[in-house]
């Protein structure tokens, strides 16, 4: 058991990157100066101004990127800073180790101009990707899982539960998820029935900020030019990304922007969301238009007053999706809205979430608040990023229903 355990964890692998401050050789005055900025450098290697253009050039964020830092060190004496980094991809930490050392090479330099010899800075040794990693111990995770076997079955039910368990907080989250934590919401639900959007129903309430501040980070995501179409799509067993792809849709919507929402979720969230039964709409401003035709695909369309938001709904959620498609839907929805907000069915319950993301501008993954099991946070990403989906972040909710 303690060899299959050892064996299905991830392994941890460190890559360094070496650089040297100051010339080669010089005079005394210079090599204790350089031995100083080494210290200063080695401070320096782990802030914004270094960190951030880092994350930029690797792809990451700026947390992520810094989570994976394990020291700087510089010594006085040799005047050689090191860098180590671990991740659990070995291309990877070589990667981040590297983008930290180029950064702080070109921050070394203001506008091109060489520093004093003191100040000077090279890269001697750049990083590599290792080829064994340095973690976890699979000869001490033997030895724990021998005397666990010892307490009998108390001891190893308490294993399969510690091994089992659920994402409870953001920091758990930001601990599994190598991309940016966007936030917590809570109460996906409006608290009023003819008015699903919280931003509209209840718009001094914690959630509708939430939602707020959910939509300016999304539309900050990408810099001067916010995503024009974004997914969101639940983990593993999740059923409140559809809600919360709702909510997000109208805060944009507040915001001046002409929002467009393609659910493509599970079979009733609509409904249940609208009031809605078979052709009927009721009371929520919720009124039908003329249906979207794509190819073989034939989206209803559903206008709401307030917030200006227009729902499309493919009349049959089963067929298989082409990526050809979805981009043309995509281009055909846009051509009336600034955004288009998707949803789509858990990633592991249909295909369909993968296929839109590989078609979205930006993917955002929704776990649930002591629902989502830890293991399958990182599982989801993998799919969305094998699929070609740009995840920007994850959402933590604390609902688990539409």
């Amino acid at each position: 058991m303690g060899y299959l355990v050892a064996d299905r964890l991830p392994p941890t692998y460190e890559s360094e990157a070496s650089l040297l401050v100051g010339p080669v050789s010089g005079d005394r005055d210079t090599l204790e100066a350089a031995g100083q900025q080494a210290r200063t450098y080695g401070g320096l290697a782990t802030t914004t101004t270094i960190i951030g253009p880092a994350a930029r050039q690797v792809g990451m964020s700026a947390n992520s990127l810094k989570s994976k830092i394990k020291d700087v060190t510089a010594s006085e004496v040799t005047r050689l800073l090191s860098i180590r980094v671990n991740d659990g991809n070995s291309a990877r930490a070589a990667l981040i180790a590297n983008a930290v050392a180029e950064q702080l090479v070109a921050h070394s330099t203001e506008e091109g101009i060489p520093p004093p010899p003191p100040g000077q800075l090279q890269i001697v040794e750049p990083a590599t990707p290792a080829s064994e990693g340095i973690g976890p111990s699979a000869g001490l995770i033997i030895v724990l899982a021998g005397l666990a076997g010892l307490l009998g079955a108390f001891g190893l039910a308490v294993i399969v539960d510690s091994l089992s368990t659920v994402v409870r907080n953001e920091q758990e989250l930001a601990a599994l998820a190598p991309v940016t934590v966007l936030g917590s919401i809570n109460g996906t639900r409006s608290p009023s029935a003819s008015q699903p959007f919280v931003v509209e129903a209840d718009p001094d309430s914690r959630a509708a900020a939430a939602y707020r501040l959910l939509a300016t980070k999304i539309e900050l995501s990408n810099g001067d030019q916010p995503p024009e179409s974004v997914l969101v799509v639940d983990a593993h067993g999740g059923r409140s990304g559809s809600r919360l792809a709702f909510n997000l849709a109208g805060a944009l919507a507040e915001g001046g922007a002409r929002v467009a929402l393609i659910h493509h979720g599970s079979e009733g969230d609509l409904e249940k969301l609208f009031g809605l039964s078979g052709d009927q709409a009721d009371g929520s401003g919720l009124r039908r238009g003329r249906p979207l035709r794509v190819d073989r695909m034939i989206f209803d369309r559903f206008r709401i007053r307030r917030p200006a938001v227009t729902i499309f709904r493919p009349r049959t959620s089963s067929d298989l999706l082409e990526p050809d498609q979805v981009t043309e839907v995509l281009q055909r929805v846009l051509a009336d809205a600034d955004v288009a907000v998707l949803t789509a069915p858990p990633v592991d319950s249909s295909p369909h979430g993968l296929v839109w993301s590989s078609a979205a501008k930006a993917t955002v993954l929704v776990a649930e608040r002591d629902h989502t099991q830890r293991a399958h946070v990182p599982a989801a990403l993998e799919s969305l990023r094998l699929a070609g989906g740009n995840v920007i972040g994850v959402v933590l909710s604390g609902d688990h229903s539409v």
